[in-house]
């Protein structure tokens, strides 16, 4: 009995990864992606306490609430810099969310800004 069971056990397992790869490649792509897969460490830690809320995991926006930063319109590191520092005249909604950058995360934040943005030129 212990030996059908661990062959039921082994032929699931073996059952869902031949389903998990069966996958179309959209599906695939569709699978939730967060900050610690494409930012560089110091950015992430910037990102996830003070952007991620409403810009996402993976910074490309939540619906009716922040937009996509990689389709953001390209400014230099001191445009990004100055919008960092006092969003309130650009930012959509009546008050901007607050910020929890010192002047160097603030700094390493709008040159990532803008090296993301670059191709939106």
């Amino acid at each position: 009995m212990l030996i059908i069971c661990a062959c039921a056990g082994i032929f699931y397992g073996c059952a869902s990864q031949d389903a998990k790869d069966g996958r179309s490649e959209a599906d695939q792509n569709r699978e939730k992606i967060g900050a610690e897969d494409f930012m560089p460490e110091r950015i992430r830690t910037v990102y996830v306490r003070s952007c991620a809320s409403c810009h996402g995991p993976d910074g490309h926006g939540i619906k009716a609430i922040a937009p996509d930063l990689y389709r953001a319109k390209h400014r230099s590191a001191e445009e990004w810099e100055k919008y960092l520092r006092d969003s309130r005249d650009a930012h959509p909604v009546a008050q901007p969310p607050p910020l929890w950058l010192d002047a160097d995360e603030m700094k390493e934040m709008a040159e990532y800004l803008e090296l993301i943005t670059r191709r939106n030129q």
